[in-house]
Order: C-alpha cells, then sequence, then structure tokens
C-alpha cells in the first residue's frame, strides 16, 4: 500500500502531552545549551553517552536536542515504544493540539490495560501535563474518511499495522510526522512527530491523576502548581 498524503503546515503554540509521573528524563539534554559552539560536544555525548539515557543509537545524533524542556523530546526517541505511528524500534512524540484529547486518549488506552490485566483495586495513576511548541508541515490524514480504505486500516481502533507501515513509508520519504483525528476524541486532532526539530519549549504544565475505581476512570482531578508569591 502506498496512499498518497497531502501535507499540511500546522503550529499549535500549546500542544499537549501526558507522561506517568514517575518518569522523569535525563537532565544531561538539559545543561548544555542550545548553541552552534557547542554542536560538537553534543554529537561527542550523543556518541559515548548512554548511561540513563535510553538507546541513542535509535536517534541520528544530529536530531538530539539540547537546551531546556530536551530531555522529554528525546525520551519519545531514545526509548521507543510501539504506538499507532510509532515501534519499539523507531520512536514518536505524540502531542495533541487541546489537553482534553490527551485527556480522552490516556483515559481510553488507561482503561483499557486495566480491564484486560482484571485490575479490580481502586487506585490513583498520576500523570505530568507538559505543554511544547510544536510548528512545522506535516503529512495529513484530517481530511480522510475513516471508513473507507486504506484509510479504515490506518484508523483501525485496534490493530496498528497498516498505521505502522504507514509511518514506516512516510518516514522512508523524510517525513516529519503525521497529523489525524482522535479516535476517543470527537473533533480532537493529534500528531505523531517523527522530527524533534518541529518541537520547542517543552515544560512541566500540571499534575492530573486518573482515578480508577475498579470498572473505569470516573475521575481526573489536577494538581496545580502554586506560586508562592502570589500567596
Amino acid at each position: 500500500m502506498k496512499p498518497r498524503l497531502p501535507e499540511a503546515g500546522v503550529e499549535w503554540a500549546q500542544a499537549a502531552r501526558l507522561v506517568p509521573s514517575r518518569y522523569r528524563p535525563s537532565d544531561c539534554f538539559e545543561r548544555i545549551a542550545e548553541d552552534p559552539e557547542t554542536q560538537d560536544l553534543q554529537i561527542r555525548l550523543a556518541d559515548f553517552t548512554a548511561s540513563g539515557m535510553g538507546d541513542l543509537a535509535a536517534q541520528d545524533p544530529s536530531r538530539i536536542l539540547f537546551g531546556p524542556g530536551a530531555g522529554w523530546i528525546n525520551a519519545c526517541y531514545l526509548v521507543p515504544r510501539p504506538g499507532r505511528f510509532s515501534t519499539a524500534r523507531q520512536g514518536a512524540f505524540y502531542a495533541a493540539r487541546e489537553l482534553a484529547t490527551s485527556l480522552a486518549e490516556v483515559r481510553y488506552h488507561l482503561e483499557l490495560s486495566y480491564r484486560t490485566e482484571g485490575i479490580q483495586e481502586a487506585q490513583d495513576l498520576e500523570y505530568r501535563a507538559l505543554r511544547v511548541h510544536l510548528a512545522g508541515t506535516f503529512h495529513d490524514l484530517r481530511s480522510k474518511a475513516r471508513t473507507r480504505a486504506p484509510w479504515s486500516a490506518v484508523y483501525d481502533p485496534v490493530s496498528y499495522a497498516a498505521s505502522q507501515a504507514l509511518a514506516g513509508q512516510l518516514r522512508g520519504a523524510g517525513s516529519r510526522g503525521i497529523l489525524w483525528l482522535s479516535l476517543r476524541h470527537a473533533g480532537g486532532e493529534c500528531c505523531a512527530v517523527f522530527d524533534p526539530g518541529t518541537l520547542r519549549a517543552c515544560r512541566h504544565d500540571t499534575y492530573l491523576t486518573f482515578r480508577w475505581n475498579g470498572r473505569e476512570v470516573a475521575q481526573v482531578y489536577e494538581r496545580r502548581i502554586l506560586e508562592l508569591a502570589n500567596i
């Protein structure tokens, strides 16, 4: 299958991504300034330092980011995880245009996982809400009919075989990523970013707690960080 996809330029100044709060990226990438004069140091670090950072061989050294927020972005490529448009060998930074879309996606996958595992004990699961500036030109699935071939296979709610195959083809052609409509949040827009150069200013925004009651995620709580100067 070699479907043709249009490309679209987007800029989401406050794109959202949720990650389990137990995960912390290596701060090594944060300490080195994103400066052309330090490029040699950056490449040497990427080539020779692997402890605690994931598999540096999984990413082209020239695509490893440095500076504030870089650790959150790099982690998606250095510790790749299977998803709709990613595999255990090729990672992607998943982001949504709105926080509500990220919330719906995480809720769906949490419920699916817990029901599959048969977990009936109530528990709270804490996530970090990240915000990131996303700007670039990406292959665009948003206008494709989900019920028609070959897009029905790419939008399959369970199997990622066709979507991963499509992502592999597009990566080979130099794609920066794929835009698509969320299956879990009506009207929600998502992006699987292949090129980290389209991302910047990634930061921790707040904490969200998903409350699993043994059957579903019935509630989501936000834990805000308050500025002491304003109290």
